[in-house]
């Protein structure tokens, strides 16, 4: 019995190489949305540790410094939002070319399963007329 050969095999594996890395870009893109999300996070725990901190207050230069700090906050709020909609961009884009890699990669895969399949087949008809020729032969 001869044994499955796909010509394509070069091809699947190509394939399979670029969805992987594709996959480990869209794990990059994924680990940046990530890392924005969590000084944001970050952020708000900071923002409301100073509002607690700042209710009650008489001393003016208290007031004044909190007011400074709420504004910082509110830019590198707008900052990372900035970033996380870029991100998010990226992270589509990847996510875009992972599909694509993914979709021919099975394509090629289909291919050769049913190039297998077919050649499974053929197999099966070559050892029944095998078996039936030494019947044949036995009985003549």
């Amino acid at each position: 019995m001869k044994k499955f050969v796909f010509e394509l095999e070069q091809l699947l594996n190509l394939r399979k190489n670029e969805q992987d890395q594709a996959q480990i870009e869209l794990g990059k893109a994924v680990q940046v949305e990530q890392q924005i999300q969590a000084a944001l996070d970050a952020l708000a725990r900071q923002y409301a540790a100073a509002k607690k901190a700042a209710s009650g207050q008489t001393d003016f230069a208290a007031i004044a410094q909190a007011q400074q700090f709420y504004r910082y906050i509110k830019q590198e709020e707008e900052r990372l939002f900035n970033e996380m909609a870029q991100a998010k961009l990226v992270t589509d884009e990847k996510r875009a070319a992972f599909n694509a890699a993914m979709q021919k990669h099975e394509s090629i895969k289909k291919l050769k399963e049913r190039q297998y399949e077919a050649f499974r087949s053929e197999q099966k008809k070559l050892e029944a007329k095998a078996l039936d020729d030494i019947v044949t032969a036995k009985y003549n």
